[in-house]
């Protein structure tokens, strides 16, 4: 069922695809069967086998399915990551609907958008994101509500009745993945079961872990995944540890360098997937001189650029790693990764993000004399488009898709200079800037803003807002008008309130360029000043 030979197709849209390839996600569950005893999920005093999350997640299709899901329905997964959170996404699949993994961070706002979105038949949420939903949800003839608490207790509960796994076909929707977008509230990007599948098969191409390549008496990796399964990075590290055979830790409550560490050496962790930032915190934390990280053979770093000299720091932190700091290249539109460096590539090319996968085209549109353009790809990964909108504007007449992200090619490897779009990146999180410009002009002292990405040291970029004020107002209350309104990632962490315009380009927009340069060097000249102040 898995192979290598890749083919065009010749379907609507003539991608490269393998020509042995799985075609429903659920179809993984058999590859994994033959790890039924190992541990796959760990989180604190708990390890689920194998086995035990197959059973559970048949269990829970049951509940759910009494609770009205079905094929086609939305399920949208509302918690922290979980060995519930993993056996509700397969609950959903077996059931044969399409599971919406919901954002952490989304505030009350954001969390009915995605309901109204969506239509959700099913909401799973754990207690601190039921106490965000919007009033009355789960009552009425809107979506059943079900805790967390309830998903782990259907576990064990006698087995309810579970329909035949519809029949489908590959070009289904399978996942619904939110995605900042450049505009307003959250996108939600469809994946088809062939777009999971693409995505994961170029990965085990690559490696040369296919399923029928791995002998079954090889030892797991064990995967520290310190990250949100909710990002499309999630998922993916989540499925590709499931067909290796591999074990998944998962942190007890949000990150914490130190927790890390202790996982590290308890749990013997070999292989650390991250962001940039999250990386910085564990290098910068008071314990690690004399830690053993002698088991970590491998650091996966994604969601924002890695610069050669965090890779430094890792290696040397690392004994064991040595070239294992890999990169990744993607987005959620793309369906996971596009492009990927292993860790000796990223030691020959710093900067690079990789080579293209087997079965991504790419090229660069429109180049300057440099050969920098727009990176747009062409791959079977993509998404179908986004939930509601009938013709996605980032997919072109001939399917290839316009990432907005800026780059070039040299002999065929891939470097990322920067982005086309107005999005600022924490921490690995996607915020658009005219999302959070739109909320705080809903405040009426506010009569005009700019919000631009900052640098920052440890989380990449924060974002900064910059207000023409017509009526008083203080950071303070912005911060808390904003609060009510974002998630806590978008809420701006620096402020600049001023009464004279914010200047403007020949084509009548904030000239955001400008704004941010001088804003960038008046917080140069800071530490300067406090210098000279007696």
């Amino acid at each position: 069922m898995w192979g290598t030979e890749v083919a065009r197709g010749d379907g609507p849209v003539p991608f490269l695809v393998y020509q042995q390839r799985r075609r429903r996600v659920t179809e993984l569950l058999d590859d994994a069967a033959r790890w039924a005893d190992r541990d796959h999920l760990v989180q604190g005093r708990r390890r689920v086998t194998f086995a035990a999350m197959a059973a559970a997640a048949d269990g829970v299709a049951g509940h759910l399915a009494a609770r009205g899901l079905g094929p086609g329905d939305r399920l949208l997964l509302l918690a922290a990551n979980s060995p519930e959170w993993v056996i509700s996404l397969w609950a959903g699949l077996r059931l044969g609907a399409v599971v919406a993994p919901g954002n952490r961070w989304w505030s009350t706002e954001e969390i009915a958008h995605a309901i109204e979105l969506t239509a959700p038949a099913v909401i799973t949420a754990d207690t601190e994101m039921a106490r965000l939903l919007p009033a009355g949800t789960g009552t009425g003839t809107g979506p059943a509500v079900v805790p967390v608490a309830d998903i782990r207790a259907a576990q064990s509960a006698p087995s309810l009745s579970i329909p035949e796994p519809p029949a489908g076909g590959e070009d289904d929707p399978a996942l619904i993945i939110f995605t900042a977008g450049t505009t307003g509230l959250a996108k939600a990007a469809v994946l088809a079961h062939r777009s999971v599948i693409a995505n994961l098969q170029n990965l085990l191409v690559v490696s040369k872990r296919l399923p029928h390549q791995l002998r079954g008496d090889r030892p797991p990796e064990v995967i520290l995944q310190s990250g949100p399964l909710f990002h499309i990075g999630g998922v993916q590290s989540l499925l590709l540890a499931m067909l290796g055979g591999n074990t998944m830790v998962f942190l007890e409550g949000r990150f914490d360098s130190g927790q890390v560490l202790d996982l590290i050496e308890r749990e013997r962790v070999s292989i650390w997937g991250a962001v940039p930032t999250m990386a910085i915190r564990v290098l910068t934390d008071p314990t690690l001189p004399g830690r053993d990280l002698s088991a970590v053979r491998s650091i996966s770093l994604g969601g924002s650029p890695v610069t050669p000299e965090l890779s430094d720091r890792l290696r040397a932190a690392f004994p064991a790693v040595r070239r294992g700091v890999s990169t990744i290249y993607g987005m959620t539109e793309a369906g996971g990764t596009v492009a990927a460096a292993s860790g000796a590539l990223m030691a020959e090319h710093p900067q690079t993000a990789g080579r293209p996968l087997p079965v991504v085209e790419m090229r660069i549109g429109q180049p300057d004399e440099t050969g920098t353009g727009e990176i747009i790809v062409r791959t079977p990964s993509q998404m179908l488009g986004y939930w509601g909108e009938d013709a996605p504007e980032v997919i072109d007449a001939d399917g290839w898709l316009h990432t907005g992200d800026l780059g070039r090619i040299d002999d065929g490897l891939l470097y990322v200079t920067g982005r086309a779009k107005d999005v600022i990146i924490r921490g690995g999180e996607n915020i658009a800037a005219s999302h959070v410009e739109e909320v705080l002009h809903q405040h009426p002292a506010v009569a005009a803003v700019a919000v631009l990405g900052l640098p920052d040291a440890d989380f990449g970029e924060i974002v900064g807002a910059i207000v023409q004020l017509r009526a008083a107002a203080t950071a303070a209350e912005l911060t808390a008008f904003a609060a009510a309104r974002l998630g806590r990632f978008q809420v701006p962490a620096r402020w600049r309130l001023q009464e004279e315009p914010l200047p403007m380009t020949d084509a009548g927009k904030i000239a955001k360029h400008e704004l941010r340069d001088a804003w960038l060097a008046e917080l140069k000249a800071e530490p300067a000043r406090k210098a000279r102040t007696p």
